[in-house]
């Protein structure tokens, strides 16, 4: 599937603020915190829009993330292909099928029809997502402070 990217209005100053932060707060888990926060609405959006005869594909939509995530501080969006959501079987294998169906030749069979579902949730909350980056971004860092704050005083530094 097709890997989308986009520039938050703010991103250096969003960097420099999680940067600032006691070195015990992983950075990682603020920028999966805060990527999280922003794409609900896209995400929400996303499962609206799938097909409704498509089965588990709608319950394999969510945020996951892998090890090359960790590199570039994000996560993604979309159906989930590998291991189990709610039920023992893999169920968002064929999310590629429905989204591109017209644009790709599977298995040498043809092009069938696609039902986008991803593209239009992306495109109509990706302006909303990347103005409201900054805001979300000075919350989340204040609940990290009170959250290191707090196991300071019950731990001392031995709590990390």
């Amino acid at each position: 599937m097709a890997e989308a990217t986009f520039k938050i209005e703010g991103a250096k100053e969003i960097e420099q603020m999680f940067g600032d932060l006691p070195k015990q707060i992983k950075q990682y888990n603020l920028w999966k915190a805060l990527w999280r926060k922003i794409s609900k609405p896209a995400l929400n959006d996303m499962k609206s829009r799938v097909p409704k005869k498509t089965g588990r594909l709608k319950d394999s939509i969510g945020f996951f993330t892998t090890r090359a995530t960790k590199n570039f501080m994000g996560l993604y969006l979309g159906p989930r292909v590998k291991k189990s959501f709610r039920s023992k079987e893999k169920s968002g294998f064929y999310g590629a099928f429905i989204e591109y169906g017209d644009e790709v030749m599977f298995w040498g069979k043809g092009v069938g029809k696609a039902q986008k579902f991803m593209k239009p949730a992306w495109d109509g909350n990706k302006m909303k997502m990347t103005t409201d980056a900054f805001k979300e971004a000075t919350k989340i860092a204040a609940s990290a402070i009170k959250r290191h704050e707090k196991r300071l005083q019950k731990y001392g530094t031995l709590g990390y």
